[in-house]
């Protein structure tokens, strides 16, 4: 009996040790591939990207991340009033922008501030991380029956 039991806990620590080896081996083929000491993150360019007055979405998306990213970059609190300011004196028409709230309905500060620019029927889409100040940016289709909005939700009316 003592036999059987150590055969039984030996075989599901084997049968445990092949699925977390298959398991891996899995994760090492498919999925993003890591950044490592050997493969370094893609490098920003030199030159820095330029608004394009009356362009695209996908025209101005390099310029777009690019506010973001010095925004958040900067010492100014990540909150939407400031990052929509920085937009328009871009170039950006705050007429076409929605952006999220600073604050939950429970008073506390947002985790991120979300803000698009709607041009046609397509958005840039941005991100600005409160807590480590990282900013993303990218491009898509516009939602709605007219194709005109942007941020899914409730967001904050920017009336400045």
């Amino acid at each position: 009996m003592v036999v059987n039991r150590a055969r039984r806990a030996a075989a599901t620590v084997a049968g445990a040790a092949a699925l977390m080896l298959a398991l891996s081996s899995c994760s090492l083929l498919e999925g993003p591939t890591p950044v490592t000491p050997e493969r370094p993150p893609v490098e920003v360019p030199a030159e820095p990207a330029t608004f394009v007055p009356g362009g695209t979405s996908e025209e101005n998306l390099p310029f777009f991340g690019q506010v973001l990213r010095e925004y958040a970059a900067g010492e100014q609190p990540v909150q939407g009033q400031p990052i929509v300011d920085a937009l328009v004196a871009g170039g950006f028409d705050r007429q076409t922008m929605q952006v999220s709230f600073d604050a939950s309905k429970t008073g506390l500060a947002a985790d991120s501030i979300y803000v698009a620019v709607r041009t046609g029927e397509s958005c840039l889409i941005g991100q600005v991380s409160a807590e480590d100040r990282d900013a993303t940016a990218e491009v898509v289709g516009a939602i709605g029956p007219d194709k005109n909005v942007c941020l899914i939700g409730q967001t904050r009316p920017i009336d400045w």
